[in-house]
């Protein structure tokens, strides 16, 4: 998990891949108060601040926390807002990526047919991973991403006369190209009906 014996110790919750670690040593009112922040922290990682999506691969520190001596003032209604915010902020200031989900494509073609095949997976902002041999077929093992295969099925077929047999996997996730990520960021944002520009943590700071 990427943790030393120690910070292993403090590890208060899991969130698909993500963990919540307390740092803290002796907060006062923090043992009674642990049940809102693990409930902020996966509202935090179900909802991330750059796309309100999904978060993977986060590992949040809770290094410190000043609480409120009346319990009336430790409700979720005060705390699941700071800490989620907080957590927030920490993200802004890590640096936020968007992640896209991955197709690696099993293909089988004649000879005559790998390079218009080729040609097919790079206008998809795909990546060859292997070529072979298979009888008298090429083989070709390819990684693309999901939201560019959307009638591909069709597009080999006619590249390939219909002779090239073809399966596919899911492959995980991979950053979104650079250049591509505040589109699509905007895109996202624009579709929930949210800000179309993610906050920054000057903004989740001022909360």
């Amino acid at each position: 998990l990427g943790v030393d014996k120690d910070e292993a110790k403090g590890i208060v919750a899991f969130k698909n891949n993500n963990m919540l670690v307390d740092c803290t040593k002796g907060i006062q009112y923090l043992h009674e108060t642990m049940e809102l922040v693990k409930q902020s922290f996966e509202e935090a990682m179900l909802r991330g601040p750059l796309a309100n999506e999904k978060v993977g691969g986060i590992k949040v520190k809770l290094m410190d926390a000043k609480l409120h001596e009346d319990t009336i003032h430790r409700g979720p209604a005060q705390v699941i807002p700071a800490v989620r915010d907080g957590i927030y902020g920490a993200m802004c200031s890590a640096g936020r990526v968007l992640l896209e989900p991955m197709q690696k494509e099993f293909i089988s073609v004649p000879p005559d047919f790998v390079g218009g095949v080729t040609n097919l997976i790079t206008q998809r902002r795909g990546t060859i991973l292997e070529m072979g041999q298979d009888g008298a077929d090429s083989t070709l093992v390819a990684e693309c991403p999901v939201a560019e295969m959307f009638g591909f099925s069709g597009d080999l077929r006619g590249q390939t006369q219909g002779r090239a047999i073809w399966s596919s996997e899911n492959s995980g996730f991979k950053m979104l190209m650079p250049d591509l990520q505040k589109k699509v960021v905007v895109e996202i944002r624009t579709r929930k009906g949210l800000n179309p520009e993610p906050y920054d943590e000057k903004y989740y700071s001022g909360l």
